[in-house]
């Protein structure tokens, strides 16, 4: 069977059909970039009994320099993307530090972990009894 459409008619309505697509309204390159919206972050610590004293490592992108949160004293080293962090203090429950994020929309990005715990007493406490969560100050 011999097709009676002439190369020139097959052209117009490839072209046609490619304008009728792109009249759709929609932007093909999709939904415009979102801008980082930098901001500040915290670590929190929950568990029992109290702790005085935890050891903690902190991974994510562009940490920036932190502070201790809630009366407590922090020492720290910051290189590359990891925090190594020392928090004392007499009861620590809850914020125990904070630091500058580039993005605070990306915090399922960054990754806190005890790695020992102290009591008030300074005798260690099991790990397993806290937890360390990052999240958004509000």
């Amino acid at each position: 069977m011999k097709s009676t459409r002439s190369p020139r008619s097959a052209l117009v309505s490839l072209a046609a059909m490619l304008m009728i697509q792109g009249c759709g309204g929609a932007d093909p390159s999709g939904p415009p970039e979102q801008l980082p919206e930098p901001g500040e972050l915290r670590v929190s610590l929950a568990g029992s009994p109290s702790a005085g004293a935890v050891v903690l490592t902190l991974t994510g992108p562009g940490i920036g320099t932190p502070a201790p949160g809630g009366g407590a004293t922090l020492y720290h080293d910051l290189s590359g993307g990891t925090l190594h962090a020392v928090v004392v203090g007499t009861s620590l429950s809850g914020e125990i530090l904070r630091f500058p994020a580039p993005d605070v929309r990306q915090v399922g990005g960054y990754q806190a972990v005890l790695q020992q715990v102290a009591g008030t007493d300074n005798q260690p406490l099991d790990v397993g009894d806290f937890s360390v969560t990052v999240s958004a100050v509000p």
